[in-house]
Formats: C-alpha cells, sequence, structure tokens
C-alpha cells in the first residue's frame, strides 16, 4: 500500500510555475470589455414612455365619472296604414239621354292616435263608365264637364288631382265615410250589450248609422276578437241580414251582410252590404248596390265600392308623394255648376 501511495506521488504533475504579469494584463482586457445589458433592462428603458401613458389612459378611465344608461332612441310610432281603391257611378248629361261616369281612385292613410296622413285622389280619373256611356258622351261632343242629372253640379271628366292631407287629431277616426272617433280602439268592448251601447252614444239609435259604424270599426286597428265582436253585433242589428258566402271575384269568396241604405239624389232603393275574409275577419270590399232596376241600369248594379288592398299596423313612417302640397287645395272632380 506504502509502495503505490509512492508511486503515485511521484506521478503527479509538478505545479505550473505564476505568471503574475500576464495574469494583471489578462484581468485589465477583461475589464475594459463593455457589459451586455440585462433583456429586462433593455424592455423597461425601451417601452417606458408607451408604459407612462397607457398608466396615465387608465388612470383617466377610472376617474371619469359612469354614465348611467345609454340613451336609446324613442320607438318610431305605430301607424294603422288603410289603402283603398273605390269605384263610383254618377248619372250626368242631358236628362233625356244621360250617361254614366265612373270616378276611380284610390285613398292611402295612415293613423296613428295623435296623427292622420292621408294621400287622397291617387291614380284618380272620370271616364264614361261602358261603351254604350261613351258612345252617350261622344254625341254629347266629348264635353270636359257634365252637368248632374238631378243635381246642381257638374262633373270635370278626365284626370283627378291627388291631395295630400295631414292633421294632429284627438283618438282614431273610423274612416273617410264619418268623422266619429273613437279616444282609444283598444277600450272598445266585446260585450255584445256594451258594444252596442257604445256605438248608440257615438251615431246615435239609427241601425244603419249603427251598422255603417260598426262597417268602420271592421276596418280600424282592432283586434281579432273586438273585431270579431263588431261582426256578431252587426248580424244582429235590426233590419242587417247575413248573406253567408258570397262572391268576391271568379275565384274568391267572403262572408257578408247587408242593409237597406237611405236613398240618394238619385238612387232610391240601394243596398250597404260588407264582405269579410272568414280566415282573417278583415273587411274585403264594401259596397252599394241597386236593389231594383232603375231608367235602363239593371238592378245588382254596383253603384259604389270601396276595395280594402291593405289593412296594416307598420312603425314604417307614411310614404307620401314629394311634389304635392300638404293641406293644400282638394281639386275635387264635382264642381259648380
Amino acid at each position: 500500500m506504502e509502495d503505490l501511495l509512492k508511486d503515485l506521488a511521484q506521478a503527479k504533475p509538478p505545479t505550473p510555475e505564476v505568471d503574475r504579469d500576464r495574469m494583471e494584463s489578462d484581468l485589465a482586457r477583461i475589464t475594459a470589455l463593455p457589459r451586455e445589458r440585462p433583456a429586462r433592462g433593455q424592455f423597461v428603458r425601451r417601452f417606458a414612455p408607451l408604459l407612462a401613458a397607457a398608466a396615465v389612459i387608465a388612470l383617466v378611465v377610472v376617474l371619469l365619472p359612469r354614465s348611467v344608461e345609454p340613451v336609446r332612441p324613442a320607438a318610431p310610432p305605430r301607424w294603422w296604414h288603410v289603402l283603398t281603391e273605390e269605384r263610383s257611378l254618377m248619372l250626368v248629361g242631358d236628362p233625356a239621354a244621360p250617361y254614366l261616369v265612373e270616378f276611380l281612385s284610390k285613398t292611402d292613410r295612415w293613423l296613428s292616435r295623435d296623427t292622420e296622413v292621408a294621400v287622397l285622389q291617387k291614380d284618380g280619373t272620370v271616364a264614361p263608365y261602358s261603351r254604350e256611356s261613351e258612345e252617350t258622351w261622344e254625341a254629347a261632343g266629348r264635353p270636359d264637364t257634365a252637368p248632374q242629372v238631378g243635381g246642381s253640379h257638374s262633373v270635370r271628366i278626365g284626370p283627378m288631382k291627388p291631395a295630400l292631407r295631414k292633421a294632429s287629431v284627438s283618438g282614431y277616426q273610423m274612416s273617410l265615410h264619418s268623422d266619429v272617433r273613437l279616444d282609444s280602439v283598444s277600450s272598445l268592448p266585446t260585450d255584445q250589450a256594451e258594444l252596442r251601447r257604445t256605438l248608440e252614444s257615438l251615431v246615435g239609435e239609427d241601425p244603419y248609422r249603427v251598422a255603417t259604424l260598426a262597417m268602420d270599426l271592421m276596418s280600424a286597428n282592432v283586434s281579432d276578437d273586438q273585431r270579431r265582436a263588431v261582426f256578431e253585433l252587426l248580424k244582429t242589428v235590426e233590419g242587417v241580414r247575413y248573406l253567408g258566402e258570397v262572391p268576391v271575384t271568379e275565384d274568391r269568396t267572403g262572408v257578408a251582410v247587408a242593409i237597406k241604405a237611405p236613398p240618394t239624389f238619385q238612387f232610391s232603393d240601394v243596398e250597404t252590404r260588407l264582405l269579410v275574409n272568414p280566415e282573417t275577419g278583415l273587411p274585403i270590399r264594401r259596397i252599394d248596390l241597386l236593389t231594383t232596376s232603375y231608367r235602363d241600369l239593371p238592378a245588382g248594379l254596383p253603384i259604389s265600392v270601396e276595395d280594402y288592398l291593405l289593412l296594416d299596423s307598420t312603425t314604417i313612417d307614411p310614404i307620401v308623394p314629394q311634389d304635392i302640397p300638404v293641406n293644400g287645395e282638394v281639386e275635387s272632380p264635382i264642381i259648380e255648376r
């Protein structure tokens, strides 16, 4: 063992000599080298201005007063939009050789609780009604105006000038046929007895006026229950006949009621009918027709027809012609003789 330790001691390499001059020069060279900056320090120095700005913005946002609730725009008004097409007949010319002219136009109405907008006499015209009427008119010299038969006015033949009406109103006007208004159609009762009292309080107890007001209500902005109640009441008004299903066009039918109408200045035996869509309860047509022949006019001839082309609620503002003055003069086709 001692021999082994002696051999190892002899095999150990000699300790190298220390070169102090070299050590000092190496140390001086190392200390003179530029120091590398830590990555974190570089990041902080480079982005310090941006970080400071972000801190200021965050502080301002925190300190600003918060708004309570976002301001929402008011909901647009709810309109009841009614588009109708009207056709009516009138006898004009020489009483010994009269002829029929037809008034044809559309009415576009928007109604809300406090506003009414209406385009009257839209696409309107007055023209001879039939080929026979046109021949009589031509034989009379194709006049621009013709006197009413049995009346004190004349009729202007040709195009009608449309008119635009806009008014602030109180309550709902039922139709152009009547100036009756309801403060609120939503409060209209559905009980038959109460409903009858309500209508009679507005127009009196005359059966025809009650019936025609009920017809107006059928085309108003009422609920389905209210419309159904009005139609059921209409069938019970004195003088009203329930006709059941009747033809409207060749491929369309409706449920109808009828009541004798008061005479006009030209026609005495007239009946007013209302035809209703049995699926929706909305009116399809309102019509006045002759019940007996008059001169050469046959019984059953419609002398006034109002077709309901559209009955709907909408939030879209009324679309009206831009070239027609609001509330300007309505140029009626019926003029002073």
